[in-house]
């Protein structure tokens, strides 16, 4: 949805991203900065803008190296886009972020989205090797380059992931890429109640087997991805056949003895896991996505306590972080401050902004909010990209 009075930018090259924004700047006109917009629910709540800029006609493909593992490409270009350009010499980019369809680079990038894959791969700031990105004075700035192992130097490009655009705008990025596994096999482990399963996810996590993945979905979840209603433990393995083949057996003998259903998939199931969340968002207009954090211990823990709270689960198994959602405003308030009372880290990652306003939403140290500030005055003293947009004050 568009503010009343608000004009849209489309700049299709670098030059005329420098000159949208050198023009907004010298008005010191307040602008709202995305890509598709796919995660405009995400971040703090959109303030009104005089001006709407899409960076999606800056979808190039600038450079590509297979032979040495680099890619560079704007930052309007669809992830799915970039994902079937790798394919075609058998390599990949292991983000997996929700919206992957209609996800941008810059706005992949922006909110510093990932999947389950980054227990192996790590997070975009990993794999970002070099970014262009432009300032509210026209100035396009270079960081890193396309050597991987380009340490040289502050990496300012840095700063810009999960800022949601409220330092610059992401022109381009270069990303260390990866081959294909020659083999890979996903394994669902399923159980009436979580016990079985935090039995197998501990040893798993204490075996000498380790999965590229390893996800939960609590019943909610796991109903939305397309599981049934039943706790769901998933995990990726790669390698060679021969690799793959000892996981499915040491796998399919720790599900016998913990009592729980066992099935071997394609790597195809892994959509149904990353795109939970857009769905459930998308069917409860008023729900929200909590983002929460602990330890390893009190994985069963959180899972009881958004059960209780009315929320499904879904969490990255092995480092026990991950995501609860809330279907309403009630249960998103109530999710929060349990979390909170028990000691867990939780934070509002994609709500309506009617929901960010009426509840704590974000949970953020005094002396790490002023850090913020300091860089944001640095960049935007006048605070006029996506204002409001991290953290609600920023």
């Amino acid at each position: 949805m568009l503010f009343p009075m608000t004009e849209s930018l489309a700049p299709a090259t670098a030059e005329e991203l420098q000159e949208a924004l050198r023009r907004c700047g010298q008005e010191q006109a307040s602008i709202e900065t995305g890509g598709s917009f796919s995660k405009r629910l995400f971040g703090g709540p959109v303030a009104e803008a005089k001006y709407r800029l899409s960076t999606q006609r800056l979808s190039r493909l600038l450079a590509y190296e297979p032979a040495d593992l680099t890619v560079s490409v704007e930052a309007g270009m669809r992830f799915s886009e970039l994902t079937r350009i790798l394919a075609e010499n058998n390599q990949f980019l292991p983000l997996d972020p929700p919206f992957g369809a209609a996800s941008t680079i810059g706005g992949v990038l922006a909110a510093n989205a990932s999947g389950p894959r980054r227990r192996r791969y790590g997070t975009a700031r990993d794999m970002t090797i070099g970014m262009r990105f432009v300032t509210l004075e026209g100035r396009l700035v270079s960081s890193g380059g396309m050597v991987v192992k380009n340490v040289t130097g502050l990496d300012m490009g840095k700063l810009m992931i999960g800022s949601f655009g409220t330092l610059a705008v992401i022109a381009s990025a270069n990303f260390k890429i990866f081959p294909k596994p020659e083999a890979s096999a996903t394994f669902l482990f399923r159980a009436s109640s979580i016990d079985p399963l935090l039995g197998i996810r501990d040893a798993i996590l204490k075996g000498v087997l380790q999965p590229v993945a390893l996800d939960w979905l609590d019943p909610q979840a796991a109903a939305s991805a397309g599981f049934g209603e039943t706790h769901a433990l998933l995990a990726e393995a790669s390698g060679n056949v021969a690799a793959t083949q000892r996981f499915e057996q040491a796998f399919k003998e720790l599900a016998a003895a913990e009592g729980a259903e066992f099935d071997v998939h394609e790597e195809a199931i892994w959509e149904g896991v990353r795109e939970t969340i857009p769905r459930w968002l998308d069917a409860h207009p008023d729900g929200a996505m909590i983002r929460a954090s602990t330890v390893a211990t009190r994985v069963a823990e959180m899972l009881r306590l958004a059960g209780d709270a009315g929320c499904a689960a879904i969490l990255r198994a092995a480092n026990a972080t991950g995501h609860l959602l809330a279907p309403d405003p009630e249960t998103t308030r109530l999710a929060l401050g349990r979390l909170r009372e028990q000691g867990f880290r939780a934070t509002l990652d994609a709500a309506s902004d009617e929901v960010k306003g009426g509840s704590d939403a974000w949970a953020i140290g005094e002396r790490e909010f002023e850090v913020m500030q300091r860089i944001k005055a640095d960049f935007d003293p006048l605070q006029l990209l996506n204002r409001g947009r991290l953290y609600g004050a920023i």
